[in-house]
């Protein structure tokens, strides 16, 4: 069964992800003054994610040092990066073009110590986020992405 989720930037400090069977849990995304504002998607590590429909796949670690940077982030302050998930665009994969400006790399991951989101969903509360991985990841992935061979968990509708 696909879980579907929408995320509102709201321009406030968190807004609200909720997923289908699921409810909902206070997330972020984007920093400082990018924090949750529509208008800031095209500020490249400030703004939030653009707006638009992402597949829940499993994020993949990449690259021939992706694992051993994986591995050092975890120790330096990040979390463990094997329970995110990747957003993927339809239209771009792991690259999103909004006006003219290239950002990629969207996640679904949860709040560390720095509490830093660059464009990330970030789930405010570590808990929460363990919750939903739990919830999500209870389903097979079964959703066809458009335009490739993956497969996700659902979608998530940021508006």
């Amino acid at each position: 069964m696909p879980v579907f989720c929408s995320f509102t930037l709201n321009r406030k400090e968190t807004s609200r992800l909720v997923c289908s069977g699921f409810g909902e849990v206070e997330a972020y995304s984007g920093q400082k003054i990018g924090r949750d504002n529509p208008d800031d998607v095209a500020d490249v590590n400030v703004g939030p994610i653009p707006p638009g429909t992402y597949y829940l796949v499993d994020r993949q670690s990449g690259g021939r040092l992706g694992g051993l940077r994986d591995f050092i982030a975890e120790h330096a302050g990040s979390t463990d990066r094997h329970t995110w998930f990747m957003l993927w665009n339809p239209h771009g994969g792991d690259i999103t073009m909004t006006h003219g400006i290239r950002r990629g790399q969207f996640r679904l991951h949860p709040e560390g110590e720095r509490r830093l989101s660059e464009g990330c969903i970030t789930v405010k509360s570590p808990a929460d986020f363990e919750r939903l991985q739990r919830y999500i990841r209870a389903f097979k992935p079964a959703m066809q992405v458009p335009g490739g061979d993956m497969q996700a968990y659902g979608r998530v509708e940021v508006r």
